[in-house]
């Protein structure tokens, strides 16, 4: 999936993390998680692997997520640590 068709997913509606509730929408470079916070963003393309750009969340000490779209259980956004490449969330 191109930088833009992930822009235009996450723009077309509201999302929430099915582990803790918390809902997100994107709007411009800003995440805003539970209508609280807004955090910058940018997408950026590495070796053919489109990557979130953003300050370091969640204590995971990530600071560029892996975007994969294709996931076998269907939901639309799940996020691996760059350098771990373990999951940090998923988007529903």
């Amino acid at each position: 999936m191109s930088i833009k068709e992930i822009y235009m997913l996450l723009y077309s509606r509201n999302y929430y993390e099915p582990a803790s509730f918390t809902t997100f929408r994107f709007n411009g470079n800003t995440m805003f998680v539970d209508r609280r916070a807004g955090v910058p963003f940018s997408l950026h393309e590495e070796e053919g692997q489109v990557y979130l750009n953003m300050e370091p969340q969640r204590g995971a000490g990530e600071e560029l997520l892996r975007i994969e779209t294709n996931h076998p259980d269907g939901r639309p956004f799940h996020f691996f640590g760059k350098n771990s490449g373990r999951e940090i969330f998923m988007l529903d």
